[in-house]
C-alpha cells in the first residue's frame, strides 16, 4: 500500500510503500546527476524492493528513453503502461513525472520538458525533474531553456543544502551554452570544489576552455582530472573533448590514439558513444587523415544500432559514418526512412533542420560540394534545432569551410575562416586554413 510522509535524499516527498526501496532510488538519481555508478541497476533494485515506489518505475522509463532509440521507447512504454491505471492513487509529484515520461515516449519531447517544468513549479527542489528537463532541452537544442530551467530554481538551493553542487554544475553548462563563459567557469569551479566527481560540472568547464580557445588549459585540466571522471559512464564523451583539443593543435595522431583507445577501444552500440566516434572520424577526415578502415567498422556498428527514426541527431552522425565508409546505400535508406517514418517532435525537427543536415553531409561525402554549400549555408543558423551542444554542432561550420575550399569557392572559405577566428579568438587560425586549402 502506498504511503506518504517519506522524502528522497533531497527532501522532496516520495510516494512509497516503505523504506526498502528509497535508498536504491536515491542512489539511482545521484548516479544520473553525477554520471557515475550504475543508476539503471539501482532503479531496478528500488522497484524490486518496493513495487509501490512509482517514481522508481518512472525513473526506469526515463533511463530507457535516454537511449534515444525506438527500442528504448518500446521499453519505456512497457514500464509506463501498467501505471496508467494507478493515476487515481498517485501523489502530485508522481502524476507530473508520469505525464512527462508518457509525453516523451509518445514522441512529444517538448511537452515532456514542459511537464517537468510543471513538476518544478510543484516543488522547485525536485532534482530529478530539473536534471531530466535540462537534458531534454539539450536534446532539443533549446539553448536558452536549458539555462532558464535552472535559473528559475537557483534561489531554492542554498549552499548548505544537499545537492547544491549539482545545481551549480547544471547552471554552469547553461551559462556556457549561452556564451557567458566567465560566469560558467565560476559556477563550474564552485561545483567541482564541492564535489570533484561531478562529471557534468567537469564537462561544462571543458566546454568553456574549448569555446574560448584555451586549448592548453583544457588539455591540462582533463589530464589532471582523469581520476575523477574516467570511471564515469560519460567518460567516452569527455575523451572526445580531449581529442577536440588535440585537433585544435593539429595533433591528429593524438586524436587518433584516443579514438583507438578509450573512445572506441571497447565496442559500444550506445548512441551516446557512437555519435562521438562518428563526429571525431569526420573531423579527422576533414583534415586529410585516412579513416576509411575505421569508418567501415563504425558504419557496421551504426547500421546494427539503427532502428525506426527517433532522434535525428543520431541519424545525422550515422550519415557521417556511412559517408566516410562509402555506404551510399545506407545513407539513402536513412534519408528515406526519416522522410517517411519520423513522428512527433522528431518529424518537426527533421523539417526545420534535420533533413538539410543529413542531405548536406551526404552530399559532401559524395563529393557534391556545391550542393553541400547550398544546404549547409541555409541550415547553419537553425542547426541548433537538431540538438546537441555548440561544440558538437561546430562540425557544421567545419564542413562548410571544407566544402567551400574543395569547390574552389576560396573567397567564401576565407570569409568563413575569418568569422571562425573572430568567434574563437584563442584558436589557432592555421588549423582552419588547413581546412580552407589555399584560402589563406
Amino acid at each position: 500500500m502506498m504511503t506518504a510522509g517519506r522524502t528522497d535524499r533531497w527532501g522532496v516527498p516520495l510516494q512509497t510503500g516503505g523504506d526498502a526501496g528509497v535508498s536504491h532510488f536515491d542512489e539511482a538519481v545521484e548516479g544520473l546527476l553525477s554520471l557515475h555508478g550504475e543508476p539503471v541497476a539501482a532503479a531496478e533494485a528500488a522497484v524490486a524492493a518496493d513495487d509501490d515506489l512509482v517514481l522508481a518505475q518512472i525513473l526506469r522509463a526515463y533511463f530507457s528513453l535516454y537511449r534515444t532509440s525506438a527500442a528504448g521507447v518500446r521499453a519505456a512504454e512497457e514500464i509506463l503502461a501498467p501505471l496508467e491505471g494507478a493515476r487515481g492513487t498517485l501523489a502530485e509529484r508522481e502524476i507530473l513525472h508520469l505525464r512527462a515520461a508518457r509525453s516523451w515516449a509518445a514522441g512529444d519531447w517538448d511537452e515532456a520538458a514542459h511537464g517537468l517544468e510543471r513538476a518544478l513549479l510543484h516543488d522547485s527542489q525536485d532534482l530529478l525533474a530539473l536534471k531530466v528537463a535540462q537534458d531534454l532541452y539539450f536534446f532539443l537544442g533549446k539553448t536558452r531553456d536549458l539555462q532558464s530551467v535552472v535559473t528559475r530554481v537557483l534561489r531554492a538551493w542554498p549552499a548548505q543544502k544537499r545537492g547544491w553542487g549539482y545545481v551549480q554544475g547544471m547552471y554552469a553548462f547553461g551559462l556556457e551554452e549561452n556564451g557567458d563563459y566567465a560566469q560558467a567557469e565560476l559556477f563550474a569551479r564552485a561545483a567541482l570544489h564541492h564535489n570533484p566527481r561531478d562529471v557534468w560540472a567537469n564537462h561544462a568547464l571543458a566546454h568553456v576552455f574549448e569555446m574560448e580557445g584555451r586549448i592548453d588549459e583544457g588539455i591540462r585540466f582533463l589530464a589532471e582530472s582523469v581520476p575523477q571522471w574516467s570511471s564515469s559512464f560519460f567518460a567516452v564523451h569527455t575523451w572526445w573533448h580531449q581529442a577536440l583539443y588535440h585537433l585544435e593543435r593539429a595533433e591528429c595522431d593524438a586524436a587518433l590514439a584516443l579514438y583507438d583507445g578509450p573512445i572506441r577501444g571497447v565496442r559500444s552500440l550506445e548512441w551516446v558513444n557512437l555519435v562521438d566516434a562518428a563526429s571525431l572520424l569526420w573531423r579527422l577526415s576533414l583534415r586529410g587523415v585516412d579513416v576509411h578502415d575505421r569508418s567501415v567498422t563504425l558504419a557496421a556498428d551504426m547500421a546494427e544500432a539503427i532502428d525506426a527514426p527517433t532522434y535525428i541527431f543520431n541519424d545525422w552522425h550515422a550519415v557521417m559514418a556511412f559517408g566516410l565508409a562509402g555506404r551510399v546505400d545506407l545513407d539513402e535508406h536513412l534519408l528515406s526512412e526519416n522522410r517517411r517514418l519520423a513522428v512527433g517532435t522528431n518529424r518537426a525537427v527533421a523539417g526545420r533542420a534535420g533533413m538539410a543536415l543529413l542531405e548536406g553531409f551526404s552530399s559532401f561525402a559524395a563529393g557534391r560540394f556545391n550542393r553541400a554549400i547550398d544546404l549547409l549555408t541555409d541550415v547553419r543558423s537553425g542547426a541548433h534545432a537538431v540538438g546537441g551542444s555548440n561544440a558538437q554542432r561546430d562540425v557544421v561550420d567545419l564542413t562548410l569551410i571544407a566544402a567551400a575550399a574543395r569547390a574552389g569557392e576560396h573567397g567564401l572559405a576565407r570569409q568563413l575562416v575569418a568569422e571562425r577566428a573572430t568567434r574563437r579568438p584563442g584558436t589557432a587560425a592555421a588549423r582552419d586554413r588547413l581546412l580552407a586549402g589555399n584560402a589563406s
